[in-house]
């Protein structure tokens, strides 16, 4: 590649493309057509020599170059964002209230919030467990996969001591269910082996009625846990756990509404940094230590 710096137009289509994980998606956003945004796009992969997304199924996959271009674009942009308002504004400080279950809260959201104040400095958020709290501005919330306002259809994968793995010789999705398995109150190992193993036998799992104390378990390789993003995310960038190969959906998403819409408002930012925030995550949750990379399906 020259060197030149790459269009600031085409890293803003590979930024709202990464999170809508949509060509269509990310046009009705930036009000271009989807050519336009299919063209810069592929423009930016020949100049990079680098794939950036990926079909699957419906969706549009960005890759991991593709999600750190959005992560630094984002930045970018937030950056010079936030020099305007200080120069038009020295004082100003914008207050959000954002409502969320106080799972998600506590074993998600709390682990993000250096990240939240490094890319959006100026606003101060209240975060509140109460989904029907009259004053959130932001609403996320548990609902059907099918939802319109769905931004993440909520997965499960089986997660373990990086030790256990090697000691097991994990390969398949028949080695998973041979080992010792760990089970918290929103993971259903049933529903996970009829996905893999149709025709298999429910299999056994000690169970806790904490997600957190399912994975602490695991942590202690005492077994493999079937988790979700939200659950397992610190634990996988940590090291403390690595995730299996084995993703099965669960017909759940995280919804994401916001009240009182303005382009440019705390809302219309913080939704857009926690969609790129999530798919971030996604990214780490499919992308599996070495040791696991070429296992089987089956």
């Amino acid at each position: 590649m020259s060197d030149r710096s790459p269009p600031f137009t085409a890293l803003r289509a590979v930024e709202a493309a990464s999170r809508h994980r949509s060509f269509t998606g990310a046009a009705r956003e930036l009000q271009i057509t989807h050519s336009a945004v299919s063209q810069s796009i592929r423009r930016l992969e020949t100049d990079l020599g680098a794939t950036l997304f990926e079909r699957r199924g419906g969706a549009m996959e960005p890759s991991t170059a593709a999600l750190r271009l959005a992560e630094t674009y984002s930045q970018a942009q937030e950056a010079l964002n936030r020099a305007i308002r200080e120069i038009a504004d020295p004082e100003g400080l914008e207050a959000l209230v954002v409502a969320m279950p106080e799972a998600l809260a506590r074993q998600w959201f709390s682990f993000k919030l250096r990240a939240l104040g490094l890319a959006l400095p100026d606003i101060e958020i209240e975060v509140r467990t109460r989904l029907d709290d009259p004053a959130a501005g932001v609403r996320l919330a548990w609902v059907p996969a099918s939802d319109p306002d769905a931004v993440y259809e909520l997965s499960h994968v089986p997660v373990c001591h990086p030790d256990l793995v090697r000691t097991l010789a994990i390969q398949s999705a028949q080695d998973v269910v041979r080992a010792p398995l760990i089970a918290g109150p929103d993971a259903d190992w049933t529903a996970w082996a009829g996905h893999f193993l149709p025709g298999r036998r429910a299999p056994r799992a000690h169970a806790f009625d904490d997600a957190g104390l399912a994975l602490d378990a695991a942590t202690h390789g005492s077994g493999v846990a079937l988790a979700n993003l939200f659950a397992a995310e610190r634990y996988i960038e940590s090291g403390q756990l690595m995730a299996l190969p084995f993703e099965a959906p669960s017909g759940r998403a995280l919804a994401v509404r916001a009240e009182g819409f303005r382009a440019g408002g705390a809302s219309d930012r913080f939704v857009s940094w926690l969609k790129l925030e999530i798919r971030r995550g996604s990214a780490r949750l499919q992308a599996p230590a070495d040791s696991t990379r070429n296992v089987s399906q089956t």
